[in-house]
């Protein structure tokens, strides 16, 4: 028994590379080998990766420019019935104090304007005082006016070429508390010049306070 279980043993052993594969039968080991080993059907192609663009850097932000600053209103002060003379006068002086401030002349035409004005108060001293009384009440546009032989002593606030105009600052006078102003029709003087002071406000209130002797009798008027 034990001679025929030894050869039984090395028939195996010899079969054995041929069961496997390992030993072709002709020419059909190798496929079957292969076959042995691959299973077709479970094989897939993959598409080849796609090359990804490197990525953008975002683009810098545009600077942002900062705004630009508001220019400021012009400012502007007008006189009219002014000669040839007062024009010239008050125009090299308005060039030597402020030249930054601008200086418009017209011909002042022949019609009439209304006037708002506080009347006669006798002597500049008292005229002096009431102006100092309407800045307290908040007034700032007035002009002390004496006449040519310096006896009477006007505070003008105000000339309109119309009587409206002259009606709604008086209104307006009226409820800051001034009592005393009032509305006269006066006929405009042909041949005599309108002048206007226009810029920056605080350049034309210091002209107007370094003019103060060059201004004194001339009449407020509308800025064109």
């Amino acid at each position: 028994m034990r001679l025929v279980f030894l050869l039984l043993l090395l028939v195996n052993i010899a079969l054995a590379p041929f069961a496997s594969g390992l030993v072709e039968y002709g020419r059909r080991g190798e496929p079957l080998r292969m076959t042995s080993q691959i299973s077709p059907e479970r094989i897939r192609i993959l598409p080849a990766p796609v090359a990804m663009a490197p990525a953008q850097p975002d683009p810098p932000a545009a600077a942002t420019e900062p705004p630009a600053a508001a220019m400021p209103a012009a400012f502007c002060r007008a006189f009219a019935g002014l000669s040839r003379e007062q024009a010239d006068r008050l125009a090299a002086r308005a060039r030597e104090l402020q030249p930054g401030v601008t200086l418009n002349e017209s011909e002042q035409p022949g019609t009439p304007s209304w006037w708002v004005h506080v009347a006669d108060l006798g002597s500049r001293q008292l005229a002096e005082r009431k102006m100092a009384e309407l800045r307290a009440l908040g007034v700032r546009e007035m002009a002390l006016m004496p006449d040519a032989e310096g006896q009477r002593f006007d505070i003008s606030l105000g000339l309109f070429k119309t009587e409206t105009g002259a009606r709604e600052l008086l209104a307006r006078l009226s409820g800051q508390g001034v009592r005393s102003a009032r509305i006269a029709e006066r006929e405009g003087r042909p041949g005599r010049l309108r002048v206007a002071l226009s810029g920056a406000e605080s350049e034309v209130a210091a002209l107007l306070t370094g003019l103060t002797s060059e201004l004194e009798g001339m009449e407020p008027a509308e800025c064109p």
